[in-house]
């Protein structure tokens, strides 16, 4: 049995914003999928960018924000997932002032599956 802890001294500074490996816990390149936990400060946002190897599901556990991927733009908060296909820019804006918005990251390469949500 694995368990980690998920405490806000376990964030780093990673993708613009904090971020906390889970699973492979010594980093990325250890295995072909990962969960991370972030935490996206009041207005901020995470650095844009994509994945041309991986797919990727944002879970939305508290907060409020705006996702962008590609030209699509909507809002999302708690208990909201969004799919991210491997390839599509994308990033997470924070649209409160005063609220963390905090959200796990879920990635695998399309080769383990197909999207869908």
């Amino acid at each position: 049995m694995l368990i980690r802890d998920l405490g806000d001294d376990r964030l780093t500074d990673a993708y613009g914003i904090r971020y906390q490996q889970i699973y492979p816990h010594g980093g990325e390149d250890l295995a072909d999928w990962g969960i991370g936990r972030a935490v996206v400060a009041p207005g901020g946002a995470t650095e844009p960018h994509g994945h041309h190897e991986e797919h990727e599901v944002f879970v939305i556990l508290a907060g409020h924000g705006v996702m962008v991927i590609g030209d699509e733009e909507q809002k999302v908060t708690a208990r909201q997932a969004v799919l991210i296909p491997n390839g599509a820019p994308h990033f997470l804006r924070n649209s409160s002032d005063t609220e963390p918005l905090e959200f796990l990251s879920l990635y695998w390469p399309p080769a383990m599956g197909a999207l869908d949500l």
